[in-house]
């Protein structure tokens, strides 16, 4: 597989505009039995003055957490005020930390038995090629932004840690799979979804016993990389993605 594409820039002035303005948006309509009353473009969220305020604001009231099912805690989640704030951030994975930090929504979903499962569940049946029937870039990115952060949520260690023997491969070619997807919309999924996916191979591989090249391992930059999903030399995510395609191809 040749990933031209990672050596693209993962921030540039025209994308900061563009997250700026979808951030102001919110919530992407999708309707579940608990949505946040206190998001952006509300009376409310405009009131609060500190991160810390709004960061209180979104979590989960008024319900028993029990009561909501694995998946709605996750599409919750998705739906977070700051999920997609995680790409201002100079590091993708600090990011999403900080932007569920405290959040009770995933600290439940994370918590469930059937969290991995779910989280494969909801990203395997979802088309990424519905992506190209939209025509406002707002939409789009909103779109990419959103599925690139459910990526992010699989590099979670606390998550990754539940995976064992056969079922990991079952879920690295779940996730092997949506990479050739994508592969196909490189003119909508960018370089940190493309790094990410590279990210969880390498985070489960080396969870499982699966051995990475040294080659790979010696690479200037890999901590960063391993860390914080931070791309300092872009041959790592290259290298990574070749040999999640032959990890594939031998099981």
């Amino acid at each position: 597989m040749i990933i031209n594409h990672v050596n693209q820039s993962y921030m540039t002035k025209a994308s900061l505009c563009l997250i700026i303005t979808l951030l102001s948006f919110g919530a992407a309509g999708q309707t579940l039995r608990w949505n946040y009353p206190c998001k952006p473009g509300t009376e409310c969220w405009s009131a609060l003055t500190s991160v810390e305020e709004r960061q209180n604001a979104c979590q989960i009231t008024g319900i028993d957490l029990n009561t909501l099912s694995t998946e709605e805690l996750l599409l919750i989640t998705m739906e977070h005020p700051f999920f997609r704030s995680y790409v201002l951030h100079d590091s993708p994975i600090d990011g999403m930390g900080f932007s569920l930090e405290g959040f009770n929504g995933y600290e439940a979903f994370v918590a469930r038995k059937d969290a991995v499962e779910t989280l494969a569940e909801v990203y395997t049946r979802e088309d990424f090629t519905k992506v190209k029937q939209m025509r406002d870039s707002v939409q789009i990115g909103n779109y990419t932004l959103k599925w690139t952060g459910l990526e992010l949520l699989m590099t979670d260690q606390k998550l990754l840690s539940k995976i064992s023997g056969e079922e990991g491969t079952i879920y690295l070619k779940q996730i092997h799979d949506k990479l050739l997807v994508k592969t196909r919309l490189t003119g909508f999924f960018g370089g940190t979804s493309f790094a990410t996916s590279a990210l969880v191979f390498y985070r489960l591989a080396k969870n499982l016993g699966y051995e990475i090249p040294q080659d790979i391992l010696s690479k200037e930059g890999i901590d960063l990389f391993e860390k914080k999903l931070i791309v300092t030399n872009s041959s790592i995510v290259t290298s990574l993605l070749a040999h999640f395609d032959r990890f594939v191809e031998r099981h």
